[in-house]
């Protein structure tokens, strides 16, 4: 894994030993900042199963104005600090919250104009979640969400809170832009 482009350009980030922790593939990531292109210049993101870092940290490459990193894993953390000490990005430019997704967006307060989602595989709930963030007073009109979900954990494609504007299959990977319905 690298950083595809941006004032990091070229840095390589590690996954750590971990097999059940899945990164997101360089291939993914650029179709994802290719999609994004500049949308993601001087926004406030949030990196929800960050993992290793590695979509918040290119976000971060790319121009982010701030990247929030949220990971309940602490072998996950431990790999993220690595590789944030690795990258060297203004210790301004980032937060980490050692909290699990699930309560982060139950508890969260603060708006956020991109959302990356990229949970385990197999992980139960995700259309909950999914719901549950995209009715959140904090969700606003206009704020993004990435989500990377398997083939076979599937989320509705329109509800009454969110529409996906674009969706691709890589692989056994779904990769969806999600925003926020207009009422």
């Amino acid at each position: 894994m690298r950083i595809i482009t941006g004032k990091f350009k070229g840095k390589k980030l590690i996954a750590g030993d971990d097999l059940s922790i899945r990164p997101t593939t360089d291939r993914v990531k650029e179709y994802i900042f290719q999609i994004l292109d500049d949308f993601v210049i001087g926004k406030k993101c949030v990196d929800i199963f960050s993992g290793s870092g590695n979509l918040g940290l290119e976000a971060l490459s790319r121009g982010a104005a701030h990247i929030s990193f949220v990971e309940k894993a602490h072998g996950s953390i431990e790999i993220l600090k690595k590789n944030i000490r690795n990258i060297k990005p203004d210790i301004s430019d980032y937060s980490i919250f050692h909290i699990s997704a699930e309560k982060f967006i139950r508890q969260n307060s603060t708006s956020f104009d991109l959302y990356f989602l990229d949970p385990p595989f197999k992980i139960d709930g995700l259309q909950v979640l999914i719901d549950t963030l995209t009715t959140a007073d904090y969700f606003r009109t206009g704020d993004l969400i990435v989500l990377e979900h398997e083939v076979s954990n599937p989320v509705h494609e329109t509800s009454n809170s969110y529409t996906v504007l674009k969706q691709k299959k890589l692989g056994r990977s779904i990769i969806k832009f999600i925003e926020k319905r207009s009422i």
